[in-house]
């Protein structure tokens, strides 16, 4: 899908300051949620995904939509939930840099709550979010050699609304 450099510009600026102070602590699911989905979808449609250089806030926004996602799937067990999240880590991925121990802890929490869904799991649409099948075989792989995620820095709490995934990002 061919997007202009201003429908580009407005994306990066809305997925760097949608998500409020506090955006991952707010009740599961909220407004700013769908708001930013639409913004990842948005993104992904594009031709070249690297034309979205998001800085820290952005992609700090990206990580709080994964948890949240993740959170959501540990509350209703839905595979759409994890294909959200996914996407995130897609738009992630498509940045020139990115912290690695972040991106363990976003495939981290989209690993347990993937694996949390009954049997016969759906399979991620590797099509549309190659970057993220990449990383995903390689978590994957890293995973079922060591049984553990040391680098990983989350547990499962609950809140007034339910369980959630808490990140120690």
């Amino acid at each position: 899908m061919n997007i202009s450099n201003s429908e580009i510009v407005d994306t990066i600026k809305a997925i760097e300051s949608i998500a409020p102070d506090g955006y991952g602590r707010m009740s599961i699911p909220c407004e700013t949620d769908e708001e930013l989905y639409q913004k990842i979808e948005f993104a992904l449609q594009s031709e070249s995904r690297a034309d979205f250089l998001l800085n820290q806030n952005g992609v700090d926004s990206l990580l709080k939509f994964t948890e949240r996602m993740a959170s959501q799937c540990l509350r209703e067990p839905d595979f759409e939930h994890c294909s959200h999240a996914a996407e995130a880590v897609e738009l992630i991925l498509s940045q020139p840099c990115y912290d690695e121990k972040m991106l363990s802890v976003a495939l981290a929490l989209i690993h347990d709550a993937y694996n949390r869904l009954s049997k016969p799991r759906p399979a991620f649409d590797w099509k549309h979010i190659p970057k993220f099948h990449e990383a995903w075989n390689d978590f994957c792989t890293r995973f079922e050699l060591d049984q553990s995620i040391a680098e990983s820095h989350f547990r499962i709490g609950t809140e007034h609304d339910g369980l959630r995934y808490i990140c120690y990002w």
